[in-house]
């Protein structure tokens, strides 16, 4: 089953194609294939295949779960995220977790209690409470007069993060407590407190690290011993 609405209430059943404009409410046990958000959605809770954000925003007091998130807009729920992959413009905001299960890439803003995936490349602003858990991640900020134009100050401050556990990790204008990771490169006015590093740590003039420790690797061990003898 189709629909595509200017309004209104959304009942429950199955829908293939599900496209919202307007002012739309939908009720929790909705399922779909696709959803197009085209203006405001509202939701106690969203479960589909796959979601477009098409300029408009969509808004849930409960989960919201799904395989693919594209488009641009807004998305904020009081509840987890669940996805597969993401790729956005616009705002992401969960009050809880953000879990992807392979890649995430943003560019705008994303706030959460926690954010796991398999590779995270955010540009814009970043502001996760907890930690971050991925095989890569990249962080950078956005660059324009726009934002001082129209008073969105909180892409004009340095992206938050309070614990990062990873492979690799790239940080521009970011503040984080610690990080574990294999390598780490930090620019752009970016401040650890801890670094705990396996192979390699890189740092610009204007980055700083209070604490840095390197772990024991025992495959350098032993060539040193070789050496020694």
């Amino acid at each position: 089953m189709n629909l595509n609405t200017f309004g209104g209430y959304i009942k429950g059943g199955n829908y293939d194609v599900l496209i919202t404009h307007g002012n739309a409410v939908m009720q929790e046990n909705v399922r779909f294939d696709t959803l197009v958000v085209k203006g405001i959605l509202q939701t106690s809770a969203c479960r589909g295949r796959r979601i477009v954000i098409d300029g408009g925003m969509l808004n849930s007091s409960g989960e919201i779960v799904f395989d693919s998130l594209s488009g641009h807009g807004r998305i904020c729920t009081q509840q987890h995220i669940s996805a597969r992959n993401i790729a956005f413009i616009g705002e992401m905001e969960t009050y809880s977790r953000l879990a992807v299960k392979e890649s995430i890439r943003v560019s705008g803003s994303v706030k959460a209690k926690s954010l796991v995936a398999s590779k995270a490349k955010i540009t814009g602003h970043t502001s996760i409470k907890e930690y971050i858990e991925t095989g890569r991640l990249e962080i950078a900020p956005i660059r324009t007069t726009m934002f001082e134009r129209f008073k969105m100050n909180e892409y004009l401050g340095p992206n938050s993060i309070q614990r990062i556990k990873a492979m690799d990790v790239i940080l521009r204008n970011t503040i984080c407590e610690k990080i574990d990771a294999d390598y780490v490169v930090l620019s752009s006015h970016t401040h650890v407190e801890k670094v705990l590093y396996d192979d390699d740590l890189r740092l610009d003039r204007t980055s700083t690290v209070r604490l840095i420790e390197r772990r024991w690797n025992m495959g350098e061990d032993e060539e040193l011993q070789r050496k020694v003898a």
